[in-house]
Protein backbone atom coordinates (compact mmCIF):
# COMPACT_ATOMS: atom_id res chain seq x y z
CA UNK A 1 0.00 0.00 0.00
CA UNK A 2 2.79 2.68 0.67
CA UNK A 3 4.18 1.68 -2.65
CA UNK A 4 1.17 2.43 -4.25
CA UNK A 5 0.55 5.90 -2.39
CA UNK A 6 4.08 6.77 -3.51
CA UNK A 7 3.60 6.03 -6.70
CA UNK A 8 -0.16 7.97 -6.92
CA UNK A 9 2.01 11.00 -4.95
CA UNK A 10 4.76 10.99 -7.82
CA UNK A 11 1.98 10.84 -10.24
CA UNK A 12 0.23 14.15 -8.74
CA UNK A 13 3.15 16.07 -8.45
CA UNK A 14 3.96 14.99 -11.72
CA UNK A 15 0.99 16.03 -13.16
CA UNK A 16 0.98 19.61 -11.60
CA UNK A 17 4.44 20.05 -13.42
CA UNK A 18 3.11 19.47 -16.12
CA UNK A 19 0.31 21.98 -15.94
CA UNK A 20 2.82 24.44 -14.86
CA UNK A 21 4.87 23.65 -17.73
CA UNK A 22 2.23 23.88 -20.28
CA UNK A 23 0.84 27.29 -18.55
CA UNK A 24 3.97 28.59 -19.13
CA UNK A 25 4.42 27.99 -22.62
CA UNK A 26 0.85 29.43 -23.16
CA UNK A 27 1.92 32.58 -21.58
CA UNK A 28 5.46 32.80 -23.25
CA UNK A 29 3.16 32.10 -26.39
CA UNK A 30 0.99 34.86 -25.58
CA UNK A 31 4.03 37.06 -25.04
CA UNK A 32 5.17 36.07 -28.62
CA UNK A 33 2.05 36.89 -30.11
CA UNK A 34 1.68 39.77 -28.49
CA UNK A 35 4.80 41.12 -29.94
CA UNK A 36 4.08 39.74 -33.67
CA UNK A 37 0.85 41.89 -33.55
CA UNK A 38 2.70 44.98 -32.52
CA UNK A 39 5.43 44.55 -35.20
CA UNK A 40 2.45 43.83 -37.75
CA UNK A 41 0.63 47.08 -36.53
CA UNK A 42 4.00 48.97 -37.14
CA UNK A 43 4.62 47.85 -40.65
CA UNK A 44 0.88 48.55 -41.77
CA UNK A 45 1.43 52.08 -40.10
CA UNK A 46 4.43 52.72 -42.23
CA UNK A 47 2.57 51.38 -45.53
CA UNK A 48 0.08 53.91 -44.65
CA UNK A 49 2.79 57.04 -44.71
CA UNK A 50 4.43 55.79 -47.59
CA UNK A 51 0.67 55.77 -49.51
CA UNK A 52 0.13 58.38 -48.45
CA UNK A 53 3.91 60.55 -48.58
CA UNK A 54 3.99 62.78 -51.75
CA UNK A 55 6.48 60.86 -54.43
CA UNK A 56 9.96 62.41 -55.09
CA UNK A 57 9.92 63.39 -58.13
CA UNK A 58 12.19 61.02 -60.46
CA UNK A 59 16.00 62.08 -61.30
CA UNK A 60 16.43 63.48 -64.78
CA UNK A 61 17.96 61.00 -66.65
CA UNK A 62 19.33 63.18 -69.29
CA UNK A 63 19.95 67.20 -69.79
CA UNK A 64 16.54 69.66 -70.11
CA UNK A 65 18.35 71.62 -72.29
CA UNK A 66 21.25 72.13 -73.53
CA UNK A 67 22.87 74.50 -76.30
CA UNK A 68 23.55 72.91 -79.46
CA UNK A 69 24.95 73.59 -83.15
CA UNK A 70 24.07 72.67 -86.61
CA UNK A 71 27.89 73.04 -87.29
CA UNK A 72 27.89 72.96 -91.06
CA UNK A 73 25.92 69.87 -91.65
CA UNK A 74 23.00 69.36 -93.66
CA UNK A 75 19.99 70.86 -93.93
CA UNK A 76 16.60 69.81 -94.99
CA UNK A 77 13.64 71.90 -94.82
CA UNK A 78 13.25 75.57 -94.76
CA UNK A 79 16.76 77.37 -93.04
CA UNK A 80 14.26 79.90 -92.12
CA UNK A 81 11.86 77.38 -89.86
CA UNK A 82 10.58 78.12 -86.71
CA UNK A 83 11.78 75.25 -84.97
CA UNK A 84 15.27 72.89 -85.71
CA UNK A 85 15.53 69.37 -85.06
CA UNK A 86 19.28 67.91 -85.08
CA UNK A 87 19.75 64.33 -85.17
CA UNK A 88 23.13 62.55 -84.51
CA UNK A 89 23.02 59.29 -85.95
CA UNK A 90 24.73 56.30 -87.45
CA UNK A 91 23.91 54.30 -90.61
CA UNK A 92 24.48 50.78 -88.68
CA UNK A 93 22.08 51.78 -86.10
CA UNK A 94 19.23 49.72 -86.71
CA UNK A 95 17.04 51.88 -84.25
CA UNK A 96 18.35 54.72 -86.73
CA UNK A 97 16.97 53.04 -89.43
CA UNK A 98 13.63 52.29 -88.02
CA UNK A 99 13.37 56.22 -87.65
CA UNK A 100 13.70 57.11 -90.70
CA UNK A 101 11.25 54.52 -92.34
CA UNK A 102 8.90 55.31 -89.73
CA UNK A 103 8.69 58.53 -87.94
CA UNK A 104 10.77 60.83 -90.47
CA UNK A 105 8.71 60.35 -93.45
CA UNK A 106 5.68 61.94 -90.95
CA UNK A 107 7.44 64.62 -90.18
CA UNK A 108 8.31 65.49 -93.30
CA UNK A 109 5.01 65.51 -94.11
CA UNK A 110 3.43 67.32 -91.64
CA UNK A 111 6.06 69.88 -90.31
CA UNK A 112 9.49 69.93 -92.36
CA UNK A 113 7.08 70.47 -96.29
CA UNK A 114 5.36 72.97 -94.43
CA UNK A 115 8.46 75.49 -93.80
CA UNK A 116 8.02 75.18 -89.72
CA UNK A 117 10.64 72.67 -89.21
CA UNK A 118 14.49 72.10 -90.39
CA UNK A 119 16.26 68.92 -90.32
CA UNK A 120 19.68 68.77 -89.37
CA UNK A 121 21.27 64.98 -89.73
CA UNK A 122 24.79 64.88 -87.66
CA UNK A 123 27.37 62.00 -87.78
CA UNK A 124 27.95 59.57 -84.74
CA UNK A 125 29.17 56.56 -85.89
CA UNK A 126 29.35 54.11 -82.78
CA UNK A 127 33.05 52.52 -82.61
CA UNK A 128 32.07 49.12 -82.52
CA UNK A 129 30.03 49.58 -85.98
CA UNK A 130 33.02 48.98 -88.64
CA UNK A 131 30.50 50.20 -91.10
CA UNK A 132 29.67 53.20 -89.90
CA UNK A 133 32.50 55.68 -90.62
CA UNK A 134 33.01 54.75 -93.66
CA UNK A 135 29.41 55.23 -94.74
CA UNK A 136 29.24 58.51 -92.93
CA UNK A 137 32.43 59.33 -94.69
CA UNK A 138 30.61 58.82 -98.14
CA UNK A 139 27.91 60.30 -96.97
CA UNK A 140 30.03 63.87 -96.71
CA UNK A 141 31.47 62.83 -100.04
CA UNK A 142 27.84 62.88 -102.16
CA UNK A 143 27.11 65.87 -100.05
CA UNK A 144 29.85 67.63 -102.11
CA UNK A 145 28.22 67.01 -105.23
CA UNK A 146 24.64 68.32 -104.13
CA UNK A 147 23.53 64.37 -103.58
CA UNK A 148 23.76 64.00 -99.82
CA UNK A 149 20.26 63.20 -99.31
CA UNK A 150 19.90 60.58 -101.59
CA UNK A 151 22.97 58.81 -100.58
CA UNK A 152 21.35 59.39 -97.06
CA UNK A 153 18.24 57.43 -98.12
CA UNK A 154 20.31 54.75 -100.14
CA UNK A 155 22.24 54.12 -97.03
CA UNK A 156 19.67 53.63 -94.56
CA UNK A 157 17.28 51.47 -97.27
CA UNK A 158 20.19 49.07 -97.86
CA UNK A 159 21.78 47.99 -94.72
CA UNK A 160 23.56 45.33 -96.32
CA UNK A 161 25.18 47.07 -98.56
CA UNK A 162 26.91 49.52 -96.21
CA UNK A 163 30.87 48.21 -97.26
CA UNK A 164 32.79 50.66 -99.42
CA UNK A 165 32.87 48.52 -102.68
CA UNK A 166 28.65 48.47 -102.60
CA UNK A 167 28.41 52.51 -101.68
CA UNK A 168 31.09 53.15 -104.63
CA UNK A 169 29.42 50.80 -106.96
CA UNK A 170 26.00 53.12 -106.21
CA UNK A 171 27.59 56.12 -107.66
CA UNK A 172 26.59 56.29 -111.19
CA UNK A 173 22.45 55.45 -109.99
CA UNK A 174 22.93 58.17 -107.90
CA UNK A 175 24.03 60.62 -109.90
CA UNK A 176 27.30 61.19 -108.61
CA UNK A 177 30.97 61.55 -110.33
CA UNK A 178 32.97 58.20 -109.72
CA UNK A 179 36.19 59.15 -110.05
CA UNK A 180 35.63 62.37 -107.64
CA UNK A 181 33.58 60.45 -105.17
CA UNK A 182 36.37 57.51 -105.27
CA UNK A 183 38.63 59.65 -104.44
CA UNK A 184 37.38 62.20 -102.25
CA UNK A 185 35.70 58.67 -100.02
CA UNK A 186 39.43 57.06 -100.12
CA UNK A 187 41.34 60.12 -99.21
CA UNK A 188 38.66 59.89 -95.91
CA UNK A 189 38.45 64.06 -96.50
CA UNK A 190 35.57 64.39 -93.89
CA UNK A 191 36.73 62.40 -91.19
CA UNK A 192 37.86 65.42 -88.80
CA UNK A 193 34.31 67.08 -89.84
CA UNK A 194 33.02 63.91 -88.51
CA UNK A 195 35.10 64.13 -85.81
CA UNK A 196 33.96 67.21 -85.09
CA UNK A 197 30.55 65.60 -84.85
CA UNK A 198 31.31 62.69 -82.14
CA UNK A 199 33.10 65.66 -80.25
CA UNK A 200 29.86 67.39 -79.99
CA UNK A 201 27.55 64.66 -79.22
CA UNK A 202 29.47 63.73 -76.24
CA UNK A 203 29.97 67.26 -75.38
CA UNK A 204 25.65 67.27 -75.09
CA UNK A 205 25.76 64.08 -73.20
CA UNK A 206 24.70 62.07 -76.09
CA UNK A 207 26.45 58.20 -75.28
CA UNK A 208 23.77 56.65 -78.34
CA UNK A 209 21.92 56.58 -81.70
CA UNK A 210 19.54 57.89 -82.32
CA UNK A 211 19.74 61.04 -80.34
CA UNK A 212 17.69 64.33 -81.23
CA UNK A 213 17.82 67.44 -80.06
CA UNK A 214 14.92 70.06 -80.60
CA UNK A 215 14.51 73.72 -80.24
CA UNK A 216 13.22 76.96 -81.53
CA UNK A 217 15.80 78.25 -84.31
CA UNK A 218 18.36 80.98 -83.61
CA UNK A 219 20.18 83.55 -85.31
CA UNK A 220 23.97 81.36 -85.96
CA UNK A 221 24.39 78.23 -85.84
CA UNK A 222 23.40 77.35 -81.98
CA UNK A 223 20.18 77.04 -80.16
CA UNK A 224 18.67 76.07 -76.70
CA UNK A 225 17.12 72.56 -77.64
CA UNK A 226 15.66 69.83 -75.48
CA UNK A 227 17.02 66.76 -75.70
CA UNK A 228 15.02 63.19 -77.08
CA UNK A 229 17.04 60.38 -76.85
CA UNK A 230 16.51 57.11 -79.01
CA UNK A 231 13.86 55.99 -81.86
CA UNK A 232 10.60 57.10 -80.19
CA UNK A 233 7.14 57.17 -82.39
CA UNK A 234 6.09 59.87 -83.95
CA UNK A 235 3.89 60.89 -81.44
CA UNK A 236 6.85 62.01 -79.05
CA UNK A 237 8.50 64.27 -81.80
CA UNK A 238 5.04 66.24 -82.20
CA UNK A 239 4.05 66.50 -79.21
CA UNK A 240 7.65 67.98 -78.31
CA UNK A 241 7.18 69.79 -81.70
CA UNK A 242 3.38 71.15 -81.59
CA UNK A 243 4.63 72.52 -78.09
CA UNK A 244 7.46 75.13 -79.14
CA UNK A 245 4.89 75.86 -82.33
CA UNK A 246 2.09 77.04 -79.88
CA UNK A 247 4.57 79.08 -77.86
CA UNK A 248 5.14 81.03 -80.87
CA UNK A 249 2.03 81.69 -82.06
CA UNK A 250 1.31 82.94 -78.74
CA UNK A 251 4.27 85.06 -78.99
Amino acid sequence: MKNIAIVILILILAGVGLNAWILAELSSMQGDVKKLSQQVSGAIEEIKKIKTAPSAPAAPSEPSEVRVSIDDDPIKGDPKASLTIIEFSDYQCPFCRRFHQEVLPSIESEYISKGKVRYVFRDYPLTFHQQALPAALAANCAGEQGKYWEINNFLFENPTKLDIANILSSAKSLGLNYGEFEKCVNDKKYESEIQKDIEDAKKYGVSGTPSFFIGKTEEGKEMTASYVRGAQPFQVFKARIDKLLSEDDKG
